[in-house]
Order: C-alpha cells, then structure tokens, then sequence
C-alpha cells in the first residue's frame, strides 16, 4: 500500500442500531470495530453476506450516517473529496422528470456550473446510451437505462470518489456489462477511486483490482483479487476422458483422492482428482500414459472469487445487505 496513495482510511469504525420495536431490546451492530484501507485510483469492491454492514459502510463514507465511534479519514485529500454516490434501490432519481431534468436538478444542488453541467450531460448521456431518451420521464425508462441515468448523476461535477452500492442488481447481463465497461474506462481515464458493493462474485472479480471481505460487521480479509485467489487454489485437476477407458483404470487410481462428476457429453467421462501437492500430478500422468488414455481435457481447477466468498464467511452472496 505504501506506493500508492491512500484514499480513504478506516479506523475502528462502529456502528449499532436500536431496534424499534417493543419486543426486542437487542441491539444491532452494523459495523463493529472495521480498520479498511482503500487505495486512490482504483475499484475496490466491499463484499459481504446479507447484514455484514456493506451499505452502513458506503453511507458513513458518504457522510450520510454519523458513526457511534471510529473514524473515516480521506489522506489523498486531507478532506472528504467531491464525490458520487449511487444508493441500492430506486432512491438516486426522481421518476417524474426526464434524465435531463435529474441532471439539472442534481448539477444545480451539487453546484455545477451551467455551461459545465450542458457539456457533462451531453457526454454522459451520449456515454451511458440514454442520450435518445433525454426529454423522456425516468419512469417509462427500463431498469438498465433507469440504472445507467443514476450512474450518470453521481458522476456530476467530476467527483474523486464514487460510491456505488449494488450497481448492477437487477439488470439484464448486457447492461451490466455496459456499466462495468463504463467503470472501468473512467477509473482508467480519469483515475477515480471507485468503491462498489455487491453480491454478485463474478462482476467483483471482473472489475475490481482488490477487495475487502466484510463478516459481521468488520473486514474478515482484505487484498488483491488475484493474491486472494491464488491463496485459495487447490491441486485439483479435472480429467476428461472416453468412458470406455474409465473403467480399466478405476483399480490403478484407487490411490488417488477422486470423485466422478456429472457428465453430460456423451460417451466421456470426467473426474475431479484431488491431489496433496503439485507434485501428486506427475504420478496421475503416469498412470493415464501407461494406459495411453485418449485425453479429452486436462486442466487444474481455478478458484473463483464466491469460492473465496464461501471459504471466508461460511455463506452465499445472496440478498440485500445492511
């Protein structure tokens, strides 16, 4: 972390909910103690299961709710930075105005000045593929091109840091790819720092360069997509091979820690072999060339980021978060 700069640093943040109804007392902790470093000029992504306090999180970061203790310091600027943020759910516009008149209204409240605010509503609309609907109320607009507007609102004023709490929930895969594109090139261009939340693994992993792992309320791991990833890795291959092999080599790999998976290929069958080391594959191969095996597939598995998910909270990515 030392040689890239720090955007937003988080120190022992907490914060805790009374519940509002007369049959429990018990208190609600949302974040618990959470110490976070974030880099400039990156997309991190903040995950964690239903109620692991994601959203209490980006909210604290944007001013929006005061932390019972802690504290939230921003050492790329030595303040709170202009910033962007798009809230989960259907509170980032106003359904009965057009996507220009959100844009005015929202330039105007943030301060943008008018010439400024026609030329960034012109680009961004152009930029986001809703520049054809304009003049047309928020409502009739799909859920994608609803979305893709409440993007364009908190890039208004040309923020440094962006908020975005489950941006791509609920969209059909080409407009999630379309804003994850979208992120990517203006981190790129203009060097934003871009905090996203989700619970969607394989956007994570697609666009963020490091993450954060949030489990009742404080950071369970917290690094590089691709160190998380290759701690994690397992030594299981997956051969695939003709079924009429499989059975005359089934005695010579009883040795070999291994489950037959489903197979829907005709005529092929696949096996998961689960090896100690790295080493445990050349015996494997040996065994397969002994029997000149017609190889159909010989890879080693990969993890995935929700395997990652699952290994370190216990649970699926599902739901909405707190």
């Amino acid at each position: 972390m030392s040689a890239v700069a720090e955007a937003v640093r988080i120190i022992g943040l907490r914060k805790t909910y009374r519940r509002m109804v007369p049959w429990s007392q018990q208190p609600v902790h949302a974040v618990a103690g959470l110490d976070l470093s974030i880099p400039r000029g990156e997309i991190f992504g903040l995950l964690g299961p239903n109620g692991a306090g994601k959203t209490t999180t980006i909210k604290m970061l944007a001013g929006l709710i005061t932390p019972d203790s802690g504290e939230i310091t921003f050492p790329a600027w030595g303040r709170r930075p202009p910033l962007g943020a798009v809230l989960e759910g259907s509170r980032n516009l106003y359904w009965r105005l057009s996507p220009w008149e959100n844009i005015r209204y929202f330039g105007e409240v943030k301060g943008v000045p008018w010439r400024q605010l026609r030329r960034q509503a012109d680009e961004l609309m152009e930029l986001f593929g809703i520049a054809d609907k304009r003049h047309r109320p928020a409502q009739t607009l799909s859920r994608g091109q609803q979305q893709k507007l409440a993007v364009v609102l908190a890039f208004l004023g040309d923020p440094d840091l962006l908020l975005l709490d489950e941006p791509t929930l609920g969209l059909d895969v080409a407009s999630s790819l379309t804003i994850q594109r979208l992120l990517m090139k203006l981190c790129r261009e203009r060097g934003l720092t871009i905090v996203v939340t989700t619970h969607q693994m394989d956007v994570a992993e697609a666009i963020c360069r490091r993450v954060g792992i949030m489990r009742e309320g404080t950071v369970a791991a917290c690094a590089p997509v691709d160190e998380l990833l290759d701690l994690f890795r397992r030594q299981d291959y997956i051969v695939r091979l003709p079924a009429g092999q499989w059975p005359a080599l089934q005695g010579e790999l009883d040795g070999f820690s291994h489950e037959v998976m489903p197979e829907e290929r005709p005529g092929q069958v696949a096996v998961r072999f689960k090896l100690g080391s790295a080493q445990g594959v050349y015996p494997l191969v040996g065994v397969l060339s002994r029997h000149n095996v017609e190889l159909h597939d010989f890879h080693q598995e990969q993890p995935t980021l929700e395997d990652v998910f699952l290994s370190i909270t216990g649970t699926a990515p599902r739901g909405e978060g707190r």
